[in-house]
């Protein structure tokens, strides 16, 4: 019947489009000769001409003022067409759909009729959009897509749709309820993927695709709705704004990444909506169904981590499919969903033809794209596919079994060769191993400083004789040039040039016909150039690495090795965002690898350190601390990579400010670092250097100084001055003694070295950079103080300015790079606000200490040490604007929180008590000032200050000045 109806309006739409191409007077005879006596064909072609005339009469967008009513009591069309409402049955962000019947004569018809809903009065933007549906239904002809019947103006000048009336369920809850299994789910899925790409074929895209919008009906047949918030592909670029989240035109749940980013969209955004339309029906679930806050849910999907189908926790206790207990997702299925919800529109499906047909090799038993370069599972495809071909086969083999004895010797010699061949090749790999350690084994620093002695030497005796005959030169002016020489730059600069780029730029020549021999050797090189510390050198080798491997066939762990190092080079720039991507990209490939394989590992572990970068420190600890558990048991605890995972869990408790737990376990990494590697060996280096910031953090200055003095001295002397490893242990020792120094001489020096940290890190990584913003962040602290032991405000005055001036800069670049409400940026705004009350500017300093706070409320734990800080500093500007009971509630909860994390006598909890002592005296609350003076004041006082360090010496002095009178 369904069909008799779709062929009879067909006829009736021909004929009214071509009576519309002549004049009005000659239409009754063609309509009369085309129907051949059908009256009621003569009354649809008449309506249709009728509906078609008076669209035209639509003026949009209305007026703000002007009054509808759309409650569907008083609606209907302009003569001759006449609809009655017999139910609503739907309503959406921009209309109400009501189902109707229209009446004409002896022709009635069921439609869906929508109109705005009365939310959009006054709303041009609802009512273009409104429009722009119609006119995109009407050029959409395609069973699988509701058909538009009429459309026009109320007689109210209201807008409407008349739509094919579809009755019918919401595509997943019919397959549910019918128990379909998953290659009839598949199949129905397909016959929606052609709808959507007849819409792609006429330039249509439909950007809300859900299982709401796709009804099947009584015959089993999916119907596609709602192109409410469609748009042309060639459509002006300003048709975007219409995307925007804020205005309501997409559903959250099932919006891709470059719908929540508000990117301009193309066809893939209708690739991911089927890639979460056939996640779900797999599946059961949506992705990330158990978020339930908008902002967490965006989050979610810009970040792009998708837990496969087969996965999903609604089939976790079947492991199977909604609707079909102990029936598992295949791996290719999670593949092809995973592809088409990547995060990266490039990365997905081209079109949705191609989607369609990586299913369709699925249910062929063919291998799909979305798992290409797996050999043996494109094998195990291939014999699914030919069971019964290779059956008769292996008989018709079977048969001639007798005749195959002749063949045995030949058989036997070329199992010879092979492993001829195999010798062959490991002994190559031998050969290029022994090449890398080699050049590995290189000490740039012995070599950069031999180079120079030996310049010295015979620099100075040509210059022996010029000085036997005239004035000597001046005493020790030679060896104080050739000290400022930077050795090891200079022996890295000729060790690239002269050795590695010397060997790369004949590789191709050397190896025409070897060209995998060639990439290999390519890619020991570049290592070679990471561990010298020529990271852009290697990153572009790196480059050509995965572009020759991409080119040819690979194995897939080669291809993948390559990735990881160019991650590492890019990591080691500082390139985070590439970086992320590239680890993410790797640890996907990597899944069906060995939990242990190295490869694996790595791409996890670069992917937490990438998280820790953007600001993600809990997700990645959860990661980090997840991959541990898993490994620690499978791996001695001197392997590299678990030893490598543990130096990143120390690095992300540190920045998480989880000190202690991150001492604990660092100094028991170093011991095992130092029997292991040595002493003096590059990940060895990196722990002492954090072990010496964890020791600056609370409060040990002079070990935590010693400590980086020792690295920097081992750095310069292996690396050279300007390496990034050596800049890094001179930034800590320069923080160091800033915290130390007490006189202008001493400041002036120390901020000569974070100025060049800075200019260096600046040319190095740019002005955004991390690395750059820390240290600025150094150098704030440092102007800050010289500010502090100024002889008089006045002279005060010129470093506190110069320091806010700083500290803006940095708070910018944050707030730029990072959003306001990164624990960077609220570290950046606190210090700020700590700035502007030591220069007085109290007010101010008081509106952005208040926004960190609540900043902080958001992001970090209420215990954090960083929040505390914050809160402590707030006294510290109430008490300057004379506001002593709101001082006093400020330094109570700080000491509260302070004591209850680091203990009664640690140093910050003494400076809040002696604040907080200062407080209640002002406010003549004696009572509870000898309480605090008591249980914190006199136990510090009474403790012999030879003993103790800089920090508990500096709060040991304070209290005592606090309760002087």
């Amino acid at each position: 019947m369904t069909g008799q109806l779709t062929d009879r309006y067909l006829l009736a739409k021909r004929i009214a489009m071509d009576a519309l191409e002549i004049d009005a007077s000659g239409r009754d005879d063609l309509i009369a000769r085309e129907c051949g006596g059908d009256e009621v064909l003569v009354r649809e072609v008449r309506w249709m001409i009728a509906a078609i005339e008076n669209s035209h009469t639509a003026t949009l967008p209305l007026q703000p003022g002007d009054t509808v009513d759309l409650s569907g009591s008083d609606a209907q069309v302009d003569a001759p067409r006449h609809y009655r409402l017999v139910r609503r049955v739907g309503e959406g962000g921009m209309g109400v759909v009501y189902l109707a019947e229209r009446e004409d004569g002896g022709f009635a018809q069921q439609v869906a009729l929508k109109v705005l809903n009365a939310s959009a009065i006054g709303s041009p933007t609802l009512l273009e959009r409104f429009v722009r549906e119609r006119q995109l239904l009407a050029r959409l002809e395609h069973p699988g897509i509701a058909r538009l019947l009429d459309g026009g103006v109320l007689t109210d000048g209201q807008p409407f749709l008349a739509m094919e009336y579809i009755e019918g369920e919401r595509i997943d809850a019919w397959c549910a309820h019918r128990g379909l299994a998953l290659r009839e789910r598949v199949q129905l899925f397909l016959k929606v993927c052609a709808a959507v790409e007849y819409a792609h074929r006429n330039l249509v895209i439909h950007r809300d695709l859900k299982p709401a919008n796709i009804l099947v009906d009584a015959q089993g047949e999916p119907r596609l709705l709602d192109f409410g918030i469609a748009r042309l592909i060639d459509a002006e670029a300003v048709e975007t704004t219409l995307t925007m989240t804020g205005q309501h035109a997409l559903t959250l749940a099932y919006a891709s990444p470059e719908q929540i980013e508000q990117q301009p969209l193309t066809i893939a955004v209708d690739v991911y909506g089927l890639g979460m339309v056939l996640y779900q029906l797999v599946a059961g679930r949506r992705p990330w169904q158990h978020i339930t806050t908008p902002h967490q849910l965006s989050q979610a999907i810009v970040t792009g981590e998708i837990v496969p189908p087969s996965r999903s926790s609604e089939n976790h206790d079947t492991g199977g499919y909604a609707g079909s207990p102990r029936r598992t997702v295949p791996a290719d299925i999670d593949a092809i969903a995973l592809k088409a919800l990547r995060r990266q529109a490039s990365e997905r499906y081209a079109t949705v033809g191609a989607l369609a047909d990586d299913l369709r090799n699925w249910l062929e038993r063919r291998p799909v794209l979305a798992r290409r370069g797996r050999r043996l599972y494109r094998l195990r495809r291939f014999l699914q596919r030919n069971r019964w071909p290779l059956t008769a086969a292996a008989a018709l083999v079977l048969s001639v079994l007798a005749g195959l004895g002749t063949s045995l010797y030949s058989l036997h010699q070329a199992r010879v060769q092979q492993r001829l061949a195999e010798q062959r090749r490991q002994q190559l790999e031998r050969m290029v191993q022994f090449q890398q350690s080699m050049y590995d084994s290189v000490d740039i620093g012995a070599m950069g400083h031999a180079v120079v002695a030996a310049a010295q030497q015979q620099v100075g005796a040509a210059l022996a004789p010029v000085a036997s005959s005239a004035a000597p030169p001046a005493d020790g002016a030679l060896t104080k040039a050739f000290a400022a020489v930077q050795a090891t730059d200079i022996a890295r600069s000729a060790f690239d040039t002269y050795v590695v780029t010397h060997t790369l730029d004949n590789l191709d020549h050397a190896f025409p016909e070897a060209p995998q021999l060639a990439t290999d050797l390519r890619q020991s090189l570049a290592r070679v150039l990471l561990g010298i510390g020529s990271y852009a050198h290697a990153a572009r080798e790196l480059r050509k690495v995965i572009a020759e491997r991409e080119r040819e066939p690979a194995e897939v762990h080669d291809l993948l090795s390559a990735r990881a190092d160019l991650a590492q080079a890019l990591e080691s720039q500082g390139q985070t965002q590439e970086a992320a991507s590239l680890y993410s990209q790797i640890a996907r490939e990597s899944e069906g690898l060995a939990p242990v394989d190295e490869l694996r590992i790595a791409a996890k572990a670069g992917s937490a350190r990438m998280l820790v970068a953007q600001g993600h420190q809990r997700q990645a600890l959860q990661e980090q601390q997840a991959l541990y558990a898993e490994l620690k048991s499978k791996l001695p605890a001197t392997d590299h990579g678990l030893m490598q995972l543990r130096r990143d869990l120390v690095d992300t408790l540190v920045q998480m400010g989880r000190r202690s737990e991150a001492r604990i376990e660092l100094e028991s990494l170093l011991a095992l670092d130092r029997g292991v590697l040595g002493a003096e060996n590059s990940e060895t280096l990196r722990a002492t250097i954090t072990l010496a910031k964890l020791l600056r953090a609370d409060g040990e200055f002079e070990r935590s100084l010693a400590l980086a003095e020792q690295v920097v001295a081992i750095r310069q002397r292996r690396l050279g001055a300007d390496h990034p490893d050596t800049i890094d242990a001179r930034y800590v020792a320069a923080t160091d003694a800033t915290k130390l120094a007490n006189d202008p001489a001493s400041l002036s020096r120390i901020r000569g070295t974070l100025q060049h940290v800075v200019d260096t890190r600046r040319l190095r990584y740019g002005p955004d950079n991390p690395q750059t913003v820390s240290a600025m962040t150094g150098l704030v602290a440092l102007v800050a103080k010289q500010g502090d032991i100024a002889p008089t405000g006045r002279e005060a005055q010129p470093y506190y300015m110069q320091a806010i001036a700083l500290e803006q800069v940095i708070m910018d670049s944050h707030v730029r790079m990072l959003g306001l409400d990164h624990p960077h940026t609220l570290l950046a705004r606190g210090s700020l606000a700590s700035l502007l009350d030591k220069a007085g500017r109290y007010r101010q300093a008081l509106v952005q200490a208040d926004e960190t706070l609540a900043g902080q409320r958001r992001t970090l734990a209420p215990d954090d040490p960083i929040m505390l800080g914050t809160l402590n500093m707030i006294g510290d500007i109430e008490s300057d604007l004379g506001d002593w009971a709101n001082a006093r509630d400020a330094y109570r909860q700080a000491l509260a929180a302070r004591a209850q994390r680091f203990g009664p006598e640690a140093p910050h909890s003494i400076e809040s008590a002696s604040r907080l002592y200062l407080a209640l005296v002002k406010l003549r609350d004696t009572s509870a000032a000898a309480d605090v003076r008591k249980h914190y004041l006199d136990p510090v006082i009474a403790m012999d200050p030879a003993t103790l360090n800089a920090a508990m010496r500096s709060v040991r002095d304070e209290a005592i000045r606090m309760i002087k009178p």
